[in-house]
């Protein structure tokens, strides 16, 4: 095969061309610390790339979920804890009432403390966490109780839960209808607004007999109340362990996660550096050697 200027001119430029490539390539990847820049550079390593950033990106997010279950977990916690102590009160003026020792005005300061308490047990029951209503089930942008002037509490929410997706098909569960929690009497429980009317009711009576025997059957209610109250709060204790126990998980996988993205995309800058020392000598020397080397002659124009 006869070796013409045209061929070793072209093997030059071939040469040239994939020098200047394989430069660019390794200034990309001193410039973004990265071995793996597009598909071409590495078409499995990239594949486990993404994998691994996906991987990364649905912990992050359950890490989020579990942030915001255990805040909510928490705040619950701290408003059935007061809504609790409140009940308690309401228990020991029953009590204290329930005798035919008290004057109607002292009984109508008693009614009117209980309305005050009344008020704000709804107030409490309407509370939000991150602008939510928490025990209105899936309506959380509706408040869940109201009442009228005669005391009479309605529930706007629905039975709906909290659902928090904390894993891989992995799903913490926690009730948030409110009706469990302060009216519960359809289920066998206490409805808590009731009661508290009941009280009302008694103290505001002008028969003294009547009043003190209205006032006396609300204190046994008004204890299951708070029993009530204080069995939604141990239900939020496992739910609380699980997260806590999942958010350990997630901390301790997502370092390995990002540590195996790191091994596979990420380059070694000092090994990179030297390849392209040598690929920048190789590449001039290709140069010089093609100036020597392809000299166009007058014959080359006269052909």
């Amino acid at each position: 095969m006869r070796v013409t200027p045209k061929i070793t001119t072209s093997n030059f430029i071939r040469n040239i061309h994939q020098q200047a490539g394989d430069i660019l390539k390794a200034q990309e990847q001193i410039a973004t610390q990265k071995r793996i820049n597009k598909i071409s550079d590495d078409p499995i390593g990239m594949g486990r790339v993404l994998g691994y950033r996906s991987k990364i990106a649905a912990i992050e997010q359950y890490e989020e979920n579990i942030d915001q279950g255990i805040s909510q977990l928490e705040f619950n916690e701290i408003t059935l804890d007061l809504a609790s102590d409140l009940v308690l009160t309401a228990k020991r003026v029953a009590e204290d009432y329930s005798g035919l020792d008290h004057t109607a005005n002292q009984k109508q300061l008693a009614a009117d403390q209980i309305k005050d308490l009344y008020d704000h047990l709804v107030s409490l029951g309407n509370s939000k966490f991150n602008n939510n209503y928490i025990f209105s089930g899936h309506a959380t942008d509706t408040a869940p109780f109201s009442r009228d002037a005669n005391f009479n509490a309605t529930y706007h929410g629905d039975d709906g839960q909290v659902r928090l997706m904390v894993g891989d098909n992995v799903e913490i569960t926690f009730d948030a209808d409110g009706r469990n929690i302060f009216q519960n009497a359809a289920n066998g429980g206490v409805n808590l607004f009731d009661e508290l009317k009941n009280l009302i009711d008694g103290l505001e009576n002008p028969d003294a007999v009547a009043g003190s025997a209205q006032i006396k059957a609300t204190v046994s209610p008004l204890y299951n109340a708070r029993q009530q109250i204080n069995n939604r709060r141990s239900e939020y204790a496992p739910a609380l362990y699980r997260l806590q126990f999942t958010d350990d998980y997630w901390a301790n996988l997502k370092p390995k996660v990002q540590g195996a993205l790191a091994n596979t995309e990420q380059t070694d800058i000092a090994k990179t550096v030297l390849e392209l020392t040598n690929l920048e000598v190789a590449y001039e020397t290709t140069l010089a050697t093609a100036a020597r080397i392809i000299q166009p002659s007058l014959m080359d124009f006269l052909r």
